[in-house]
Parts: C-alpha cells; sequence; structure tokens
C-alpha cells in the first residue's frame, strides 16, 4: 500500500510541476506527459477518475487549480497566488517612538528633513551614474538621477 501511496504522490507532485508553467493543459496532454515521466500505467485503469482524484486532492490541500474554458487556451493551469512581501522585522516594523517624535516636530522641521532626505537620494543616484556611466555629461548625469529619483520627465537631448 505504501508503494501505491508514493507513486500517487510523484504523480500529483508530477501533475503541480506541469500546471505551473503558466499555460493551460488538456487531460490529454496531463495524461501523456506523466505518464512519459513515471510509467504507462499511473492513472490506473481509469486514467479520467485518477486525474479528477488527484485534482480533487490538490484543490483540498489548498493547490488552486483552475480550468480555462476558452477555446483557444482550454484546459488546467496553476493559479498563482498573490505572493505577500515577508515582513522583516529590522527594517518594516512602526516605531511608536518615532511616530510620536515625528509628530512633535514643527511643519518647517518635517520639510527641512524631508528635503535633506531627497538631497542624499539624488546625491547617491548621481553618484551611482556617475560611476557606471563615466562617459556621460555631468549634465547628463544630473538630469537621470533626478529622473530617477523623483520621477521627472526626461528632457530630449
Amino acid at each position: 500500500m505504501l508503494v501505491q501511496i508514493d507513486k500517487i504522490a510523484a504523480r500529483r507532485a508530477a501533475l503541480i510541476d506541469l500546471l505551473a508553467d503558466g499555460r493551460p493543459h488538456s487531460r490529454e496532454e496531463i495524461w501523456e506527459t506523466i505518464a512519459a515521466q513515471h510509467n504507462e500505467d499511473c492513472w490506473g485503469k481509469l486514467s479520467q477518475e485518477g486525474l479528477a482524484r488527484d485534482l480533487a486532492a490538490l484543490r483540498k490541500g489548498g493547490i488552486r487549480i483552475a480550468y480555462s474554458r476558452r477555446p483557444e487556451i482550454a484546459g488546467y493551469y496553476l493559479q498563482h497566488l498573490q505572493l505577500e512581501r515577508p515582513s522583516s522585522p529590522k527594517y518594516e516594523t512602526t516605531s511608536r517612538e518615532l511616530i510620536e517624535a515625528i509628530s512633535e516636530l514643527s511643519v518647517v522641521e518635517k520639510n527641512e528633513r524631508t528635503f535633506a532626505v531627497a538631497e542624499f537620494a539624488l546625491r547617491q543616484k548621481k553618484l551611482i551614474l556617475a560611476e557606471e556611466h563615466p562617459d556621460w555629461p555631468e549634465t547628463k548625469v544630473e538630469k537621470e538621477a533626478r529622473h530617477l529619483v523623483f520621477g521627472e520627465a526626461k528632457v530630449a537631448q
């Protein structure tokens, strides 16, 4: 019985791998591809039932498998979930102390700090661009840095 479970697990893993390529696959293509990877009788006596059981089990396990009915792209495919960025406690936590300190600043002080950060970012980007493109004139480095940091429209040269 354990050997049968391993065959089923291997077949289901192969199914996920096949569907993960982002394009729909017909039942026939799934049967043929996975049978070629494992062996001709990996689906059992009725391929339709084997595939149906595998799809149901994978869906129950949280794998999002969908079916496209559009004639030009009909078939099963893996729906990828929107991945959430893992939070980095070192850099992405909310510091109540920092929020309180900023809220106590005057508008003028907040603006001064904001402009200082923007000026620092611009200086850094100019240094990076100048090193990456030593043949660029200083005006081009300045314009490209401003575009990258502030999103300003590029001026034709």
